[in-house]
């Protein structure tokens, strides 16, 4: 994965905020442990407005990962980053993400093409929430010993943030690059696959997708 874009190097040869984070989560390896594991990182593409959002990617490390799959066969991975500030901002946030991909690799590794279906995000600091919603892309899923999935994608998703007095913004484009390591485990998966959904974020049924 490119290493991320950030402002020159300060001055004074301090890191602090978002700096630091990002520098600090692009060095680190992925090691799945016992909850999986995993990085993103977020461009904005938006072309109308350069600062906000700031001319920078933002990393987070995921500190949880599952896969699993359901009764039709789809194969379903779930990343999780709580607690800690998000991109350098809030005190308290939160990151949930689910995947969903019509079957596992028949061999060692696969390429998906994505669509609008395959991402459903959400990111929560404070009282912000904001949505985010894949519209096409890549991604690769790797069988690896254990049981495990190795993936890496690149996605363009949609944004959408909800608004102090009702309703949501327009929706702004965001490059979303990121690999991740996820464990099998159904049911701690659905209960971050269960958080990016509801309130009018569902998928449709697949039956409708035909």
């Amino acid at each position: 994965m490119s290493k991320p874009y950030h402002r020159a190097w300060p001055a004074n040869g301090r890191l602090r905020g978002p700096m630091l984070m990002a520098i600090c989560v692009a060095t680190l390896p992925l090691v799945a442990g016992c909850a999986g594991a995993g990085r993103i990182e977020l461009t904005s593409l938006n072309l109308r407005a350069i600062d906000p959002p700031a001319p920078r990617t933002y990393a987070m490390r995921i500190d949880h990962c599952y896969w699993w799959q359901d009764d039709d066969g789809q194969v379903w991975v779930a990343l999780e980053r709580t607690g800690g500030g998000l991109f350098g901002r809030l005190s308290e946030s939160s990151f949930q993400m689910s995947l969903v991909l019509e079957d596992l690799p028949a061999g060692e590794a696969r390429n998906y093409l994505v669509s609008k279906r395959e991402l459903r995000a959400v990111l929560r600091a404070g009282p912000v929430e904001s949505r985010f919603v894949s519209s096409h892309g890549i991604l690769a899923l790797y069988r690896e010993p254990g049981d495990r999935l190795r993936g890496s994608f690149r996605l363009y998703t949609q944004r959408e943030t909800i608004r102090f007095l009702g309703g949501w913004t327009r929706p702004m484009t965001y490059l979303m690059n990121g690999e991740f390591i996820a464990l099998h485990d159904e049911q701690r998966g659905r209960v971050i696959a269960d958080a990016t959904e509801p309130e009018g974020w569902e998928r449709a049924p697949l039956a409708d997708e035909d």
